[in-house]
């Protein structure tokens, strides 16, 4: 079955952004996302690979905003080679007559020029949340697997502190490379307008991707997480403590 020719959408953040309503969204619309999907809407054909690559290109880099061709050809070759595999197994198991294929793994972003290597014209959709609520989160998988290597030290007791700093570098690294190196098609996304206005803002999502679809329809997958604006309800000095942490990262995205 021939694979669609279709360049892919690819969809990262942090962890915890909401990438699972945007998911939804695009699966709705019919675009193709995976067969092997966790809870979240993670296309986990791709996990095993990530946990693998990330950590052995941010010691080369300490930045999401690198070059592919400057890594070692030693690190290089053998990662593109095995993602290469992935990705033409996995588009080949979209249905006939698929239109538009991608997937979400939130962490696709740290490895987002070794993709592009492989898939020059995708559209990267860049989810972005506010830090402060990530750093209360549980879900604090990335700073674990990944702060070591983009930092290069362990993180420190305040892990809350430690949670914002990252989010903020990976997701400014990341704007800065996608801004640059794939102009239109990066889209990025905030959370807090995807949930206050669901139709708008997929509306401008699809129109950023070159898609239509019904638009109320694909917005019925957006409900907005009990969890969402939950810094709001923390002492003022925990907030800002853990805000100075971030503070790149929320004047960037809009959030001060």
């Amino acid at each position: 079955m021939p694979a669609p020719a279709t360049p892919p959408i690819v969809v990262g953040a942090t962890g915890g952004s909401g990438t699972r309503a945007v998911q939804a969204a695009f699966a709705r619309a019919g675009v193709f996302m995976g067969n092997r999907v966790n809870h979240a809407g993670d296309a986990m054909d791709f996990e095993p690979w990530l946990d693998d690559a990330i950590n052995a290109v941010l010691p080369h880099t300490r930045s999401l905003d690198y070059e592919a061709s400057a890594l070692p050809l030693a690190v290089r070759a053998p990662l593109l080679g095995r993602l290469r595999r992935i990705i033409d197994a996995f588009r080949a198991e979209a249905p006939p007559g698929t239109a538009r294929w991608g997937w979400k793994n939130p962490r696709s972003m740290y490895i987002l020029p070794l993709i592009v290597a492989l898939q020059p014209d995708l559209s990267f959709v860049h989810v972005v949340r506010d830090g402060r609520d990530m750093a209360l989160s549980d879900n604090q998988n990335q700073l674990n697997k990944h702060f070591a290597h983009l930092f290069g030290r362990p993180h420190g007791a305040d892990s809350e502190v430690e949670s914002i700093r990252l989010w903020s570098r990976a997701n400014c690294d990341v704007a800065r490379w996608a801004a640059r190196s794939l102009g239109p098609r990066y889209v990025r996304l905030r959370l807090e307008d995807l949930c206050a206005e669901p139709v708008r803002a997929l509306g401008r999502l699809f129109y950023g991707l070159g898609m239509t679809a019904d638009l109320h329809d694909v917005a019925s997958c957006v409900q907005a997480p009990p969890s969402l604006g939950r810094w709001r309800e923390q002492p003022p000095g925990r907030i800002a403590r853990i805000a100075e942490g971030g503070a790149e990262g929320l004047r960037a995205f809009g959030y001060v």
